[in-house]
């Protein structure tokens, strides 16, 4: 069986994970999840419930997330989010109708060298 490099690791709905998880590529999470979870970019789909320290270059959150965010590169709250956490990325996107709950710290992203 070849390995699909553009394959995305999904905790499914009805499916409960906790603990260190890290993910090399996309991850996408529509069921529940907690603990620590790191990767690249880090998808909370509508309808999961997340309950996690993260650490990633992009969180994308569509569901229910209660915790720490720590993003590289963004974070972004789409309208159905419901976020109870303490973000910390340099770019933060909020879609209306997303509620967010917590603290947010932006740190200046590191200038580019010419």
């Amino acid at each position: 069986m070849a390995v699909d490099e553009s394959f995305e690791s999904r905790i499914g709905k009805g499916t409960k994970a906790s603990g260190k998880l890290h993910f090399k590529g996309p991850v996408k999470i529509e069921g529940e999840a907690e603990g620590e979870i790191s990767g690249e970019e880090v998808v909370i789909a509508t309808g999961a419930v997340v309950s996690a320290r993260i650490s990633a270059s992009k969180v994308t959150i569509a569901g229910a997330f209660n915790g720490e965010v720590n993003a590289r590169e963004r974070v972004e709250l789409l309208a159905t989010a419901r976020a109870q956490c303490t973000i910390s990325t340099p770019n933060l996107i909020l879609n209306e109708g997303a509620t967010f709950d917590g603290d947010c710290k932006m740190p200046k992203a590191r200038a580019v060298a010419a």
